[in-house]
């Protein structure tokens, strides 16, 4: 008896850890969205003339803001998608949700340059509903072995991705998913990415740049 219940303590102290870890996983996961969330409205709320959250009191709230004309982009839309991943722990592995950053920029303005960017690893290859353009090549070896480009308008496309300044701001964007340019009488610009401050900081800076470049004579 004693036997049994020794076999049922040291049972339960390793199963135990392994079935509540999928739980504190995705509990840490929605906090640490959460708090990613705080920080962009604060950053939107400096940028910005006007900025609104919607759903606050559910598990994806929407922040809605329309920024300062310093800015180059009308509007922008942040959010957040759950996606199945592989969790790894140190023996284990788990299939659980994770959170994704969905931000949405708009233009009122034409941009011929219309294209996608994806990272060059399995999220990216199973999440991103890439365009079914050519394929496009920057020159850069260390950015062209990172990420695949797919586009329109050869020389609108080329032009942005042999923008140092451009470049720079997507290596800056953690675990990209999508980086998506498209419309004709407004520009659409669609991110997602990992969930984190950096992350969007930088995707506001590409879609800049990508205006800028393409304002230029």
């Amino acid at each position: 008896m004693q036997i049994d219940l020794f076999f049922i303590f040291w049972l339960a102290i390793v199963i135990l850890p392994v079935a509540l870890a999928p739980v504190l996983i995705v509990l840490l996961e929605k906090r640490k969205t959460k708090m990613v969330l705080k920080k962009i409205y604060s950053s939107l709320r400096e940028k910005s003339q006007k900025i609104d959250v919607s759903n606050t009191h559910s598990d994806a709230p929407k922040i809605v803001a329309e920024l300062n004309p310093e800015w180059q982009i009308d509007r922008v839309e942040v959010s957040s998608k759950p996606i199945g991943a592989f969790t790894y722990s140190s023996r284990f592995m788990f299939f659980l949700p994770r959170k994704y950053l969905n931000i949405v920029g708009i233009k009122e303005t034409r941009c011929p340059a219309k294209f996608a960017i994806t990272g060059r690893y399995p999220l990216s290859a199973t999440i991103a509903d890439t365009n079914s353009g050519r394929s496009f090549q920057t020159g850069d070896p260390v950015f062209d072995r990172k990420y695949l480009v797919k586009g329109e308008d050869d020389e609108a496309v080329l032009k942005v991705l042999s923008d140092p300044e451009f470049r720079r701001y997507i290596s800056g964007i953690y675990d990209l998913i999508k980086f998506e340019v498209k419309g004709d009488e407004n520009v659409n610009f669609v991110v997602e990415c990992n969930p984190d401050i950096e992350s969007f900081e930088n995707s506001i800076l590409a879609m800049k740049r990508v205006i800028e470049l393409m304002a230029e004579n």
